[in-house]
């Protein structure tokens, strides 16, 4: 167990290095204001790599007080994959909504989103579900497009409309 918190505590400080990287590469504008676009995502990459080297440094020292996990003669228990696996549905999701944004727009690659992520974890489809994605996505739309005038991409739709 020691061995896979460390392993997650690792990755997860890396992917905060990455996050980082790309939110450094957002286009900086003239309009940004003293706070650009990149300001929110370099925070959660500061917050998610403090939380890493916070959840390492525990492994380490849990590990250290604990001393030997497994005592002689017991046989360590199975890991459940399940939810590691379930995570993982969770990243694809994102990643998918990473990868049509730029062709669906953001109002409905986020309605999308909100749909298959409740649909994803367990919610039966209805007339509810859909308005819950819909209200979301306009929601979203007003306060990131409209209310923090954060430039999301409108997708194919304009060409489309003339």
């Amino acid at each position: 167990m020691m061995r896979s918190n460390l392993i997650t505590g690792i990755l997860l400080l890396v992917f905060s290095v990455i996050f980082w990287l790309g939110a450094d590469a957002i286009p900086k504008s003239r309009l940004g204001g003293s706070v650009g676009a990149d300001g929110l995502p370099k925070m959660l990459a500061i917050a998610l790599g403090v939380l890493s080297v916070g959840y390492i440094a525990q492994t380490l020292l849990t590990a250290r007080m604990a001393g030997p996990v497994i005592a002689p003669g017991r046989e360590p228990r199975a890991v459940d994959y399940t939810r590691h696996l379930r995570a993982i549905g969770m990243i694809v999701l994102g990643a998918v909504y990473v990868a049509v944004i730029p062709y669906l727009g953001y109002i409905l690659s986020i309605a999308l989103l909100l749909l298959s992520v409740a649909l994803y974890n367990g919610k039966r489809p209805s007339r509810g579900l859909l308005l819950f994605a819909v209200l979301g996505s306009i929601g979203f739309y007003l306060l990131f497009v409209r209310l923090l005038d954060v430039p999301l991409p409108a997708g194919i739709w304009p060409s489309l409309i003339g």
